[in-house]
């Protein structure tokens, strides 16, 4: 629930993030993630649209991607406006999650921590850690990244 929190603070709370659309997408890792658990933890994010993948199949991708044996979970991942999805996700831009214990993000959106030591072995090379333990940091971190994103897209009227 503290990424959907985050998640609606900063996208739906700062007006600086108007133009970015976040889609959000519901897999069934933990217990109040199954299916019937939905409707009420997608009230904290006030967000559309908004969906429900049962059988686990983005996080299925997205862990094949990085090389991980299980599914991933609270991974947020921004695609430029030329990302075309097709039978294949497009690559993404940036990416911040929290994985292993920490926070991990692409190199180059956030400092990364001189201690990369929690950074699962499957990550090397792909993210690093910019924060040695999930909770309290993430929503600012997730909000850096954002904004870090939207400026380097603004919209035709901005540039």
């Amino acid at each position: 629930m503290r990424g959907a929190r985050a998640v609606h603070k900063t996208f739906v709370e700062d007006p600086r993030l108007a133009r970015v659309r976040p889609y959000i997408v519901w897999i069934p890792m933990l217990d109040e993630d199954e299916g019937k658990e939905v409707p009420h933890a997608s009230t904290n994010v006030r967000l559309s649209p908004q969906y429900f993948d049962g059988q686990m199949r983005l996080g299925t991708a997205v862990a094949r991607a990085l090389g991980l044996p299980q599914p991933v979970y609270d991974i947020y991942m921004f695609f430029g406006p030329e990302a075309e999805w097709t039978t294949t996700a497009p690559v993404p831009e940036v990416v911040i999650g929290q994985l292993g214990g920490a926070i991990v993000a692409t190199p180059g959106a956030l400092p990364a921590l001189a201690d990369q030591s929690k950074l699962l072995p499957e990550l090397d090379g792909r993210l690093v850690v910019v924060a040695a333990s999930q909770g309290a940091a993430f929503p600012a971190l997730l909000e850096q990244v954002s904004l870090a994103f939207a400026a380097r897209h603004p919209s035709p009227a901005q540039r």
